[in-house]
């Protein structure tokens, strides 16, 4: 196999606002830690791919198809074989999501001109290498849709569900030095709250532990099903607090020590890589609400949504009675895929796509685009925000329709080699 890997600043030059949270309206106080992206390119076998990280909350499929154009024209890679993924850091900058599909971002071109860059240094230095797969477990965050009285609230569920995998890949040079490290591992990025620094949040310090324990490696952080997913560390009795950045930094250092004791162990697999990708799009039933529902919700709603909630009703009749998710998955082996999704993925939707790989192994990757929380038939039964309100406040038209589990389920069925 050979391989490369690169990464480029993209933390803004300027005072920008910050995103993550409705009512945020304030530019940023100061710079913690730097965001990046980064990329790392494969080939064996006359197959090819490429998988970029971006430290940001997400952004709209706009910057996606501009990345895929540029790799497709100067590197002859396909759009089937190249993965975005978005960390979703809530301590980032405002960016533009699937709420400003009808705006533009002052941020774009500079994303943009930052991830082309990025992906040219990595073509500059291609070698020789070898690539190892391994897994582990860890409680670092918990379910946060908790059953009450009066139905769903964002709170601690100790009880519930949790997506406890960490999957890791590594990529070694041929003197066996780690090169590139990209691990997967679902949890929300919220553990500093509505604080006005930017940083990374714990993916981007976990990426800085890793690279300064191997010399010259660059780590990529793979957001998974995070939807319902929160940090541990945040839940206190019967809510969410906010943590310190020495909180954030405790739990960086037990995943990555996680990280470390893996790569380390006899549990990581080597893989004779052939990669053959497939995207594809899922159209999920939206149950449409009257126009009169949202003129009455932009009455009520503060900081951006204001603006989200007027660019649905100015653009009101030219929404469709469905969402448009972006899709897809790289074969690796006969029995290991990357699987990937746009939206925020909740965990028991992404329990309904192992079925559909059955006994093989998925690492999965939510945050492929900016888009709305995806729910599974079971969430939208339950109510609450990720199962009903959450597309009412992203530019669509209602919530999602039951049905969902098998509209997912078909799509990625109709598409699996």
């Amino acid at each position: 196999m050979r391989f490369s890997t690169a990464k480029e600043l993209i933390t803004p030059y300027y005072k920008v606002q910050m995103s993550g949270y409705a009512s945020r309206d304030e530019l940023y106080a100061s710079i913690h830690d730097d965001l990046y992206v980064k990329c790392v390119y494969m080939e064996n076998n006359n197959t090819k791919t490429m998988i970029i990280a971006y430290d940001l909350l997400q952004y709209n499929y706009i910057l996606n198809e501009a990345v895929f154009d540029y790799i497709k024209t100067n590197y002859m890679i396909e759009k089937e074989n190249v993965i975005i993924s978005y960390s979703h850091t809530h301590a980032g900058p405002k960016i533009a999501s699937y709420t400003e599909r009808h705006t533009s971002s002052p941020l774009y071109e500079f994303y943009l001109e930052r991830t082309l860059r990025c992906i040219d240094r990595a073509f500059s230095t291609i070698m020789d290498g070898t690539l190892s797969m391994g897994e582990t477990t860890g409680r670092w965050n918990i379910n946060r849709r908790c059953v009450t009285e009066k139905g769903i609230a964002l709170a601690p569920n100790y009880e519930g569900i949790t997506d406890d995998e960490l999957s890791v890949l590594v990529i070694k040079d041929s003197s066996s030095h780690v090169k590139a490290v990209l691990y997967n591992y679902s949890c929300h990025p919220v553990t500093l709250s509505g604080t006005l620094h930017l940083s990374g949040e714990f993916p981007g310090r976990i990426n800085q532990l890793i690279e300064a324990n191997y010399y010259g490696c660059n780590c990529l952080f793979l957001q998974g099903a995070a939807g319902n997913m929160r940090p541990k560390i945040t839940a206190y009795g019967d809510h969410f607090n906010a943590c310190t950045f020495d909180q954030v930094d405790e739990m960086s250092k037990a995943i990555s020590d996680s990280i470390f004791k893996l790569i380390s162990s006899q549990k990581m697999e080597n893989i004779k890589p052939t990669f053959r990708g497939c995207s594809f799009t899922v159209k999920p039933a939206i149950q449409p609400l009257d126009r009169s529902f949202f003129e009455k919700r932009l009455t009520e709603v503060s900081g951006y949504l204001i603006q989200t909630i007027q660019n649905l009703l100015d653009h009101f009749d030219e929404q469709d009675d469905f969402a448009l998710i972006h899709c897809g998955f790289i074969k690796l082996t006969d029995q290991l895929y990357i699987v990937y999704m746009g939206g925020e993925i909740c965990y028991e939707v992404k329990l309904l796509i192992r079925e559909v790989f059955e006994h093989k192994k998925i690492i999965f990757l939510g945050y492929h685009e900016a888009l709305t929380y995806i729910p599974s038939d079971k969430i939208i039964d339950e109510g609450g925000y990720e199962g009903i309100e959450a597309p009412t406040f992203s530019s669509f038209r209602g919530p999602f329709a039951l049905g969902i589990n098998e509209t997912i389920k078909n799509a990625f069925k109709e598409k699996l080699f």
